[in-house]
């Protein structure tokens, strides 16, 4: 998962292989690299979290992993050289994860519309609210919607919060889906009871109010609504372009189930994570979700369980009839596909032509590559596993193809590495299908799965002195203004904040994968750049 649980316990896109040598100034020390160069570090000693972009722009999320010095918001950097961006706006906004969702509404090339989600409790829903009990009946967590001033000359001089929407379990992850009519964002919410909040777990408050899941929230919209304390839904928000303060939770309300699964739960003491009386003892919710636009597809990362939904006319996932399920062999008795024991379903990616889905398992173990101890239940034995991989399957047949690990490539016994798969991006509008992902203190890659049988990592970067890579993403827009490569932009500092690099950017030299569609904006869970 994007950290909560682990942490809490403990040419254009191409010019070809030509120019190889290392830009000049570059330092790489002894990092291990191939075809990937560090160009840019922005250190801020946070954990930097997740990113958006529209035209030269790039928006940082950030956080601390302390409540004893709590901080976040998101940085706002000028990339119109990739090599050189400049800081043009540190907004202070406090709330664990600050993953954001950027739009521009006008269409004038800049972004003037901000979403960020808020998966901590807070004592109230502006910004500047310190963080409050986890438990806290009176707290708030959700989605912040934000108006932006988006004078080309001097952007985001002013951020002005318009909305607070309140979402049962905060808000981990955020997507968009825009509607059909151009009107505005359907934005998918994906949250899970790991530890209680407000309206959301079965562990009792602070207040002793039991049950606990019945609580009245004075920022719950639907406060009559009964709560699972497994939560079991997702959530969606919408957020019309014309009126963000009109922004609402639809009633709407997709529900989240395990088909085939031996207990129908992701019970995270299965795993060894546990900690009774703190963290729940299970969950039925997803952590991410991924929206192919042309194909009204949804790829969602469920915990327990992967699934693939298909997307109606009016922007709702059908979550009662995925049209696939991807499931390991460990946890599900055997029924599953996928070899092996996944953790956490963390993160899921398409190909280009929403043919092949990529499985992404976040570690609960240690290690590279990581290692978890599986607690026994009646459809398997208490075993050792290796975890933190990534899996590749057909999305017609369902059928397993391959599988990666930084951690068998690159392995390392050295005191403090985890490389565990975590978050990624696939390069849109390309003929060949090449996917960017993070692996914490593994660094960041780049994989070919044009081939899903055939997988080839092409170009890597591997920090000696790693805090722990979040984030990985491709964005074609401002391009290299000297030099080949692509720029990857990835996130740092989650394994160790004060180490933090902050936003890094890397030039990537891959082989020319034909001619590329270059975009002016990247909400990294929306493919929406086919072409």
């Amino acid at each position: 998962m994007r950290p909560r649980a682990r942490w809490i316990l403990s040419g254009v896109l191409a010019l070809g292989l030509a120019t190889l040598a290392l830009p000049a100034g570059a330092d790489h020390n002894q990092d291990s690299h191939k075809r990937m160069f560090e160009e840019f570090t922005s250190p801020n000693g946070r954990t930097n979290s997740d990113f958006a972009f529209w035209g030269d722009h790039a928006f940082s999320g950030y956080y601390s992993g302390s409540d004893a010095t709590p901080d976040g918001g998101v940085r706002i950097f000028d990339i119109s050289d990739p090599a050189a961006p400049t800081l043009v706006r540190d907004f202070k906004c406090d709330g664990l994860q600050a993953d954001p969702i950027v739009w521009d509404r006008d269409g004038n090339g800049v972004a003037d519309l901000l979403m960020l989600a808020v998966d901590r409790t807070m004592a109230a829903p502006e910004c500047g609210a310190p963080r409050t009990a986890h438990n806290d009946p009176n707290g708030w967590e959700g989605v912040r919607v934000f108006e932006m001033s988006d004078d080309p000359a001097s952007p985001f001089t002013t951020i002005t919060q318009v909305k607070a929407v309140y979402t049962d379990c905060g808000a981990h992850t955020i997507t968009a889906w825009p509607k059909h009519d151009e009107s505005g964002l359907l934005v998918y919410v994906s949250s899970y009871p790991l530890r209680p909040g407000p309206t959301c777990g079965s562990i009792a408050p602070a207040s002793g109010i039991p049950p606990y899941q019945n609580v009245a929230n004075p920022y719950d919209e639907d406060p009559g609504s009964p709560n699972s304390p497994l939560h079991g839904v997702i959530q969606i928000v919408d957020v019309p372009f014309a009126n963000p303060a009109a922004a609402n939770e639809l009633d709407v309300q997709p529900e989240i189930v395990y088909p085939g699964d031996p207990d129908g739960i992701n019970d995270w003491s299965e795993r060894g994570l546990a900690a009774p009386g703190v963290l729940e003892p299970a969950a039925i919710a997803c952590h991410d979700i991924v929206v192919h636009v042309e194909h009204s597809l949804a790829g969602a990362a469920c915990a327990e369980q992967g699934q693939v939904w298909e997307i109606d006319e009016d922007g709702i996932p059908d979550t009662q009839n995925p049209i696939m399920i991807g499931d390991d062999e460990f946890s599900s008795g055997g029924t599953g596909d996928i070899p092996g024991a996944i953790d956490f379903f963390h993160s899921v990616m398409f190909d280009n032509d929403a043919t092949v889905v990529n499985w992404v398992d976040e570690s609960f173990g240690s290690g590279c590559p990581p290692m978890t101890q599986w607690q026994a239940r009646p459809w398997h034995p208490a075993s050792l596993e290796q975890s933190g991989s990534m899996f590749f399957s057909d999305l017609a047949s369902g059928e397993f193809l391959s599988e990666f690990a930084v951690g068998d490539v690159r392995p390392s016994s050295a005191p403090g590495e985890y490389c565990s798969s975590h978050m990624g991006m696939a390069v849109m509008g390309i003929k060949r299908d090449l996917l960017v992902n993070a692996w914490y203190t593994g660094g960041a890659d780049v994989i070919d799965f044009t081939q899903p049988r055939r997988l080839k990592e092409i170009a890597w970067y591997d920090p000696v002195q790693n805090s722990g890579t979040w984030s990985a993403y491709p964005y074609t827009g401002p391009m290299y203004k000297t030099g080949p490569g692509i720029p990857v932009y990835a996130s740092d500092g989650v394994t160790n904040n004060a180490l933090a690099k902050g936003m890094v950017v890397y030039r990537t030299i891959v082989e020319r994968p034909g001619k590329p569609r270059l975009v002016d904006h990247l909400n990294p869970q929306t493919m929406d750049h086919m072409g």
